[in-house]
């Protein structure tokens, strides 16, 4: 599920819940842990966000791995 952290104001995915906490993920492999109250859902403005991070970090590590 894509969301938006207040908190940190980055948009990511939610990797797991743990009590309190949510663990959040963005697509260039940058992890984070926040309280749950301040995440919510994502708009379509930020699942296009999300995407296009996602297109760039693929698009600049391209040929750099064997």
């Amino acid at each position: 599920m894509v969301v938006y952290d207040r908190s940190y104001e980055m948009v990511g995915v939610i990797d797991n819940i743990v009590g309190p906490f949510v663990h959040l993920s963005r697509p260039t492999g940058l992890t984070w842990q926040s309280r749950w109250v301040s995440v919510r859902v994502g708009t379509e403005y930020e699942h296009r966000q999300l995407r296009a991070i996602g297109a760039l970090h693929r698009l600049r590590h391209k040929g750099l791995c064997s």
